[in-house]
């Protein structure tokens, strides 16, 4: 496992859940699927449970897998090069995996429900899931901090 193999998957990855996401927006504005459906079939009650549930969400998920990401790395400090690949690429596809779902969530409560709060928490995850593109210079980072662990 090298580097730009790790860099070049975890990009795909990355591309492919922006592409998803865009897919599900171009599906409702379409009129492929129909805006507000969702709140068509629910009482009140529902409806706000599910917009606290959506927002809940997006305020669990973004700062735990940003955070969460960068605490695994640190303590991956002491492994090996090869080791140190595979975790950040675990990590990386965990980190981008929660911030999508974060993202299709809310994509979806804000067009099911019409419920302009999602698409603010949909606008955060797009932007944490942004900040979260894998990069070579990223990743040479975490491998000099690891790089100087090692050396104390």
């Amino acid at each position: 496992m090298n580097k730009e193999n790790v860099l070049k998957s975890l990009k795909f990855n990355f591309a492919t859940s922006i592409f998803a996401a865009i897919i599900a927006i171009a599906a409702f504005e379409t009129g492929y699927l129909t805006k507000g459906a969702l709140a068509m079939n629910l009482t009140q009650e529902d409806i706000y449970y599910i917009e606290v549930c959506s927002i809940m969400l997006t305020i669990a998920i973004i700062p735990f897998a940003l955070k969460g990401f960068s605490r695994a790395m640190s303590k991956g400090a002491s492994l090996g090069n090869s080791a140190f690949l595979k975790l950040y690429s675990k990590k990386s596809l965990l980190r981008m995996f929660l911030l999508f779902i974060a993202l299709v969530i809310n994509i979806f409560v804000y067009y099911g429900i019409e419920y302009d709060g999602a698409m603010y928490c949909a606008i955060l995850s797009f932007g944490a899931l942004l900040y979260s593109y894998p990069t070579g210079k990223v990743l040479d980072e975490y491998q000099n901090a690891t790089k100087q662990n090692d050396e104390k």
